[in-house]
């Protein structure tokens, strides 16, 4: 039961988590729902966590990515092939996220928590890589902080996207998705540290694009 709303959810959202829609996917009447929840509340509770939950793991496994280095574009590169690979793998989670995440509900406020988390830990990474490479320890004020999530939530937006043009994708164009996202994750990296570099004074310098491996497919 539990199974057959959480898929309901995923699919149609919570509108369509009705007594009548599960009992329907299940072959049994509404009565024998209610022998096992004491409400439709209760029941959509229990499958949005359960959304939720899978949501929780796939975003940890997206965004912890210890051997990623933000400055250099084949890293970045390895690291986009590895997400397009995940996205694929996962590509129900991704789906769920892009269409939902604004709803109203529990669904939707989990979703948004689950993006919250996300960005939080997105935001540390980038903050890291980039203390290193300026050698800059003084605290940041709110505004830079607060500057810096939004930087953290558009890398997201990208991924989310991304996980668009992976749906249905072959491996030629899995390829192609993946190259492009390593370039907008660079793209992303030089913005965040214009944007750093600028509030706190420090010198503005020369990003070059990086250096991507050849492609190993045919745009043919």
């Amino acid at each position: 039961m539990i199974e057959a709303a959480t898929e309901l959810l995923r699919e149609s959202g919570p509108t369509a988590l009705t007594s009548v829609n599960v009992a329907a996917r299940l072959g049994v009447t509404q009565s024998a729902i209610y022998r096992h929840v004491r409400d439709m509340d209760e029941l959509s509770t229990i499958a949005s966590h359960t959304v939720v939950s899978e949501l929780t793991t796939v975003m940890a496994a997206a965004v912890a990515a210890p051997e990623t280095t933000w400055g250099d574009g084949t890293h970045l590169e390895h690291f986009a092939r590895r997400l397009v690979a995940l996205i694929a793998e996962h590509e129900s989670a991704f789906r769920t996220i892009d269409r939902w995440q604004h709803v109203e509900g529990e669904l939707g406020d989990g979703i948004r928590a689950v993006l919250d988390v996300g960005g939080q830990l997105i935001a540390g990474e980038l903050e890291s890589h980039w203390r290193v490479n300026f050698v800059y320890d003084a605290p940041f004020d709110d505004s830079t902080r607060a500057a810096q999530l939004v930087h953290a939530r558009l890398v997201i937006d990208d991924v989310i996207a991304v996980a668009r043009s992976v749906h249905g994708a072959g491996p030629v164009q899995g390829q192609m998705v993946a190259r492009t996202l390593g370039l907008r994750l660079f793209a992303g990296w030089c913005g965040y540290v214009l944007e750093m570099n600028t509030r706190t004074n420090l010198p503005i310098p020369a990003l070059g694009g990086p250096m991507l491996s050849s492609p190993e497919y045919s745009l043919t």
